[in-house]
């Protein structure tokens, strides 16, 4: 009896083993595969943040040169925590008050500087539906970007940026209360264009490759707050057998802050930036 398994024990191990290679295989297929997606969602944001090849040399103010380049999301420029106030910056206690006596210092290094922002399609800069009847294709470019410095994020608004909640499809459902964000309308223009078949080439030639440069200074600050009184919540937690309590009191649901930019001017172009669609200056430029 004892022998006559033997073929069967094999085969069982031969199995176990096939299948132990086959779940190592799909295991590796399947982080391969997580890595190739994950490679190509950071090459396709470095994408969005770099420049073409080979951009052409322009004029003042939009050359590279003149001012103090800005990434949407990234890096605050040094010292803008210094036009709000409050709190300022620092590992310490004592690091924050010495930063805190300089609070003057630093926001007047900021007086006058030049800053640029550079935006890209299909999300930054928007290429809209073709109008028939006005003969035009719209366009819109954001009014406001965000950046972060120690303090937080921080939102820069070059059109009437106004705090209020975001609309009705952005708000969590039912919630007793509602964050305020900065809502900065769109720059928005149209190109003269008939025809439907060439309105249609363009989008087809161009949504993809929309820049836009944004050059400004700093304006005013202000600081947005809407003190909520919230309720204390308790909570059991199964785990530990106990049930703990979170919440009540005043908590700040408002925007935050933001700097109205003062603009100098915004340029919009397709073919690497190449062609100027577009171009809003500021008062005074």
């Amino acid at each position: 009896m004892t022998t006559s398994r033997w073929p069967l024990v094999v085969l069982c191990v031969a199995a176990t083993m096939a299948c132990d290679d086959r779940s190592k295989r799909t295991e590796k297929q399947l982080a391969d595969l997580k890595a190739k997606q994950q490679a190509q969602k950071t090459a396709a944001k470095d994408d969005t943040l770099a420049a073409p090849a080979e951009l052409p040399k322009l004029d003042p103010p939009y050359d590279d040169s003149m001012s103090e380049r800005l990434v949407p999301d990234g890096a605050c420029p040094e010292g803008l925590w210094a036009l709000f106030p409050g709190d300022a910056p620092g590992e310490t206690p004592d690091e924050k008050k010495a930063n805190a006596a300089r609070r003057a210092e630093v926001a007047k290094s900021l007086e006058g500087k030049r800053f640029m922002v550079r935006l890209r399609a299909p999300h930054q800069v928007t290429l809209k539906p073709h109008d028939a009847v006005q003969g035009v294709l719209p366009i819109e470019v954001i009014g406001s970007v965000d950046c972060k410095d120690a303090l937080g994020p921080v939102t820069i608004a070059w059109t009437d940026a106004k705090a209020g909640p975001p609309n009705a499809s952005a708000a969590k459902a039912g919630a007793e209360f509602v964050q305020n964000l900065w809502l900065a309308p769109p720059v928005a223009f149209t190109l003269p264009i008939k025809s439907m078949s060439e309105a249609k080439a363009f989008q087809q030639n161009n949504a993809l490759g929309l820049t836009a440069r944004v050059v400004f200074s700093f304006g005013k600050a202000e600081v947005d707050k809407k003190l909520r009184k919230v309720g204390k919540v308790s909570e059991k937690v199964e785990a530990a057998g106990e049930t703990v309590g979170y919440g009540g009191g005043m908590e700040d649901w408002g925007a935050g802050r933001m700097v109205r930019a003062n603009l100098v001017g915004l340029r919009v172009a397709v073919e690497q930036e190449k062609k100027q669609l577009y171009e809003l200056k500021g008062p005074g430029y």
